[in-house]
């Protein structure tokens, strides 16, 4: 990790004036474009952080999204950044998406697990009036499940393989997540698989002017979806009146948005921040609701930072 004082604070120091801010250590997190989800939850973690602790200085980084983050962390060039869990585990055993990378293992070892901070909630959704219950339903229809090389797009291959189907049974259509609800209102496509907080205002918004359903996910499609996935996913249910005309649960499933570093960040510093993100009240956003202190307990790769476990110690969650 790259501990840079702030100057105004090394200067107080040199004059040998005491200061609070000559202990504060610049933190960058890498999110994604601007305005977009990672980004405004990265801005949240921040937020939150320096509203608790004097010793960080936290700020969200835009960045090229998740893939990017995974080189930027194990180059060193941002202290941490947030990708999803299960690609991180496929990054640092050069698995899933990363096999086409030869020397993934190698690039992606320094990388180290902070904690979950947020959940994507998968949401098949379908208009009421399509009569469409089940992905079976769905064969041969128009589905659409997001842009390629994003993560969306892979666990929605992942799904359709799940479920014991093929891209081939549907009309694939790849439309990015910002699209998909108007799309989907504008009947250009039957149904669209996408991650989001629960509930996502974009299915609020469709659904105040189109009835929509959404698709439960079998308990055998996601005992497969999630051993294919190393055991990241978690099994969620969206209650019931969670969206109007919503009248009954639905099984469906979300997948860990994770923070992480290289393993040369700071002890200390890591302790710090995840002490103060978690002494505390989460973001006051939907995104974070699912997620608590234990979710970092998982046992997946890689490893998690010594920073975490001393944190988790004193919580008497580890020995």
């Amino acid at each position: 990790m790259r501990l840079r004082t702030l100057a105004a604070a090394a200067a107080l120091i040199a004059l040998g004036l005491p200061s609070l801010a000559a202990a504060q250590t610049k933190w960058s997190i890498a999110t994604s474009s601007t305005g977009s989800g990672p980004y405004i939850t990265g801005s949240a973690i921040a937020q939150t952080v320096n509203s608790r602790t004097d010793k960080l200085d936290v700020s969200a980084q835009t960045s090229g999204g998740y893939n990017e983050n995974l080189s930027l962390v194990a180059r060193g060039d941002v202290d941490s950044a947030m990708t999803l869990l299960a690609d991180l585990q496929d990054a640092v055993r050069g698995t899933g998406k990363f096999t086409k990378l030869p020397n993934a293992k190698e690039m992606f070892a320094p990388l180290r697990r902070l904690f979950p901070v947020t959940v994507a909630t998968a949401h098949c959704v379908v208009r009421a009036d399509s009569g469409i219950k089940s992905f079976k339903d769905l064969k041969g229809k128009k589905l659409n499940i997001n842009v390629p090389s994003t993560s969306t797009q892979q666990i929605n291959r992942a799904l359709i393989k799940a479920l014991g189907m093929k891209p081939e049974d549907f009309q694939i259509f790849e439309i990015a997540t910002s699209k998909s609800f108007d799309s989907l209102g504008d009947g250009i496509f039957d149904a669209t698989c996408n991650g989001l907080p629960m509930p996502g205002s974009p299915v609020m918004q469709l659904a105040a002017t189109t009835p929509v359903n959404i698709l439960p996910i079998p308990d055998a499609a996601f005992a497969k979806l999630n051993a294919a996935y190393g055991g990241t996913m978690l099994r969620i249910t969206i209650p019931a009146n969670t969206y109007p005309g919503q009248t009954e649960d639905v099984k469906t499933f979300g997948y860990p948005e994770v923070l992480f570093v290289n393993e040369k960040a700071d002890e200390n510093a890591v302790y710090e921040f995840t002490k103060a993100y978690w002494d505390g009240k989460q973001p006051d956003n939907p995104a974070f609701k699912n997620i608590t202190l234990r979710n970092a307990l998982v046992d997946v790769d890689p490893p998690m930072h010594p920073g975490v476990i001393r944190y988790l110690r004193e919580r008497g969650l580890v020995k």
